[in-house]
């Protein structure tokens, strides 16, 4: 009798342990779990392009969120400082791949033998002219002493004296001379003004007042344009709305646990709660998920995208291949994971055989409310 309990205990630990097949135990004590509040019976889920028959539980363990004891999506999980050093890392091996020095080579700079690399050797000046102390004034170079000898030079003088005139002639240009001297009259700035009026040669045309081109329309016309535009806008926002609320795109997730602050920590906890209550929320307005187990990537569609694709994902996989599916939806959805879901044909066409029927009888009862209403 005393066994009962044990064995009991074992099995439960058991079914645990199997739920959270894939789940880093350093993950859940990090960032905790969430059970599944209620169960959603609306929305169709795929997971690497297999469909996941509802109602749908969402459960989150650690960095790992499930679909109804699934892993539907996988966060990447790293410290900043961990991330900066592979950054610096990365940044040193590049930097060393590219440097002779750290290669080896014969343009290496060498601490011993540091004379030159491949050049001639750097020239050396001689010494600079002493000052005559009995003049206090600097001596001649011997360039200007041999541009004085030969007459090319115009001599020492005359060289300093062109440099004093044309010192003083930037000088005087500097200040300027216009106006400069007093005058009797102090209106002699304006002698050749002409301020006559000369009238046109012909008059004027009289002003036109300015029509915006949208007030000539009829009001009709004005009313189906504004229809129009809201309608381009609303179509705007549920496109944004519909962007894939993924973070890492398609990258694998990594998981690195070292070095995390308590600061990380807490972050890392909020964004996974909000991503899981975000996917229950997306089901619960009838969306199709798309979701991966090896990324945080997720995308969904709206409610009447889903009834369409639901209702022709059999009649499309009949082909050989996937080509037609793709052509059919890839403006909708990414052809990678039509691909995926080509692949699961087999197995998504028995499971989903509940969910057409839901469809379909939904589909029929708004348009019976919709025939009613008019």
């Amino acid at each position: 009798m005393p066994r009962m309990p044990i064995l009991c205990v074992a099995l439960l630990c058991a079914g645990l342990a199997s739920a959270t097949e894939g789940v880093s135990a350093m993950a859940t004590q990090l960032f905790g779990q969430e059970r599944a509040a209620k169960r959603v019976a609306t929305g169709a889920v795929f997971i690497d392009g297999l469909y996941v028959k509802g109602p749908y539980a969402i459960s989150r363990e650690g960095n790992v969120i499930l679909v109804n004891g699934r892993i539907a999506s996988r966060f990447k999980v790293e410290s900043k400082a961990a991330a900066a050093k592979a950054e610096k890392a990365a940044t040193d091996a590049a930097a060393a791949a590219e440097d002779p020095a750290a290669i080896g080579g014969d343009d290496v700079v060498s601490d011993e033998g540091g004379a030159t690399i491949g050049s001639d050797p750097t020239p050396t000046l001689g010494a600079a002219p002493k000052a005559d102390a009995a003049s206090g004034g600097r001596t001649p170079s011997a360039i200007e002493e041999r541009l004085a000898k030969s007459g090319k030079g115009g001599g020492i003088a005359g060289r300093l004296s062109a440099q004093q005139r044309a010192k003083n002639l930037k000088d005087q240009s500097a200040k300027g001379t216009f106006n400069t001297d007093p005058t009797g009259n102090p209106e002699a700035l304006f002698e050749e003004a002409d301020y006559t009026y000369t009238p046109p040669s012909r008059p004027e045309p009289k002003a036109v007042p300015y029509v915006r081109p949208g007030a000539k329309k009829s009001m009709t016309q004005q009313l189906a344009d504004a229809k129009a535009k809201e309608t381009a806008q609303a179509a705007k926002r549920t496109a944004a709305a519909e962007a894939a609320p993924a973070d890492d795109g398609d990258e694998i997730a990594t998981e690195t646990f070292d070095d995390l602050t308590e600061e990380e920590i807490v972050a890392y906890t909020k964004r996974f709660a909000k991503r899981r209550a975000d996917l229950e929320k997306i089901l619960e307005n009838d969306c199709l998920l798309l979701l991966s187990s090896q990324t945080s990537g997720a995308q969904y569609k709206n409610r009447s995208v889903m009834w369409r694709f639901v209702t022709q994902l059999n009649e499309l996989c009949q082909a050989p291949t996937a080509s037609r599916l793709i052509a059919t939806w890839r403006t909708t959805l990414p052809a990678g994971y039509l691909q995926r879901i080509f692949d699961n044909r087999a197995a998504n066409a028995k499971e989903m055989q509940t969910l057409i029927l839901r469809v379909q009888r939904e589909a029929r009862a708004l348009q019976e409310r919709s025939r009613n209403r008019i």
